[in-house]
């Protein structure tokens, strides 16, 4: 196997037992709905950081950041079962923030070894979705505790095999973004697209999804669809796959409120778009993919941001699901070019 997808399949795993933990810590003391300070708190820790940790990250490269990271997490585990109100919120602090620094190292990591390609982060990036999935079944169930040791031992096991690789002195180039256009118009649409895919990924209408079989296929092809993104990114081009993807998903999606087989495949075209995002940012920040990832992150979670107002129904979903993704796919056009291949060199 290629030492890419070695690592990238290191931090799949890590990134599956990350997500576990948290959304298994998440899930256990709120076991019908992550909502609230709670979530916006964690969200906020979690996600807007991830650039200015990763950036640290690069600078002082002898830290142990992946044993700082599960350890945090670790310590959350026990802060959250306080009464007192200030350690309780200090312990989803110290998870969110655990669970940044060991994104960040995935991130790194994988761009570090990927010789110019985007599927090792692809891949990386899709374990998220199986461990949130059986991390929020595990704490809705209210599972005992004990069982995160397995995911703590073997996450920290696998960040400590690809260790060498978060401190690597160089990054592959990755360009597959015009050279004509400026960096603030390419970190914007990358931004906006993120931010776009986050919101539309909660207003994707699902009423099918009742059984916990069903949430399971449910983030299980989503994924998948992440991973398949890079590997076709790689084979046939970032715009063709951002475009094809993110039309595609258009009719699945609008259909398949009441039809599961039409809104999992929806799911997973519109999954395909998730490395793309991170490509551009890498395209613009070739010295630093900590910062080129934050910025996809903080997106995310900006896109939560309007779910606080309310959800919309099936025809305003529909028609916000069909303009939102046909504007990203025409800024995805105007900013990405052909496929070039990957180059060796590094910076």
């Amino acid at each position: 196997m290629k030492k890419g997808n070695l690592t990238g399949t290191y931090y799949f795993i890590v990134h599956v037992c990350v997500e576990m933990i948290c959304f298994y810590v998440l899930r256990r003391h709120y076991s019908f709905v992550v909502s609230g300070t709670i979530a916006l708190l964690y969200d906020f820790v979690a996600f807007m950081p991830q650039g200015l940790i990763g950036d640290f990250i690069i600078k002082h490269k002898k830290i142990p950041y992946e044993t700082i990271g599960h350890l945090l997490m670790l310590l959350s585990v026990f802060l959250v079962l306080s009464d007192l109100s200030w350690v309780y919120y200090t312990g989803f602090i110290a998870l969110g923030i655990g669970n940044a620094i060991l994104h960040e190292c995935g991130a790194i990591a994988t761009v570090a070894e990927s010789e110019g390609k985007i599927f090792p982060s692809a891949l990386f990036v899709s374990g998220g979705s199986f461990g949130l999935v059986i991390g929020e079944t595990l704490g809705t169930l209210q599972v005992t505790p004990l069982i995160l040791i397995l995911p703590f031992v073997v996450s920290e096991v696998c960040a400590l095999l690809a260790k060498e690789s978060v401190r690597r002195e160089s990054y592959p180039v990755f360009r597959c973004v015009k050279g004509t256009i400026s960096l603030g118009w390419i970190l914007g649409v990358a931004f906006l697209v993120t931010a776009v895919r986050s919101y539309l990924a909660y207003a994707i209408p699902i009423s099918w999804k009742k059984e916990i079989w069903q949430s399971f296929l449910l983030f299980f092809v989503m994924g998948f669809g992440k991973a398949l993104g890079g590997y076709f990114a790689d084979r046939v081009g970032l715009r063709k796959t951002a475009t094809f993807a993110t039309l595609a998903a258009i009719p699945f999606l609008v259909l398949g409120d009441n039809a599961m087989v039409l809104s999992v495949i929806g799911v997973c075209f519109f999954s395909m778009t998730m490395c793309i995002t991170f490509a551009m940012c890498l395209s613009v920040l070739p010295r630093n993919p900590g910062m080129a990832f934050g910025v996809t992150t903080a997106a995310l979670f900006l896109g939560l941001m309007p779910l606080g107002f309310g959800r919309f129904g099936l025809l305003t979903n529909a028609i916000l699901i069909t303009v939102f993704s046909v504007i990203c796919a025409v800024l995805l056009l105007m900013t990405l070019k052909e496929r070039e291949k990957p180059e060796d060199g590094r910076l």
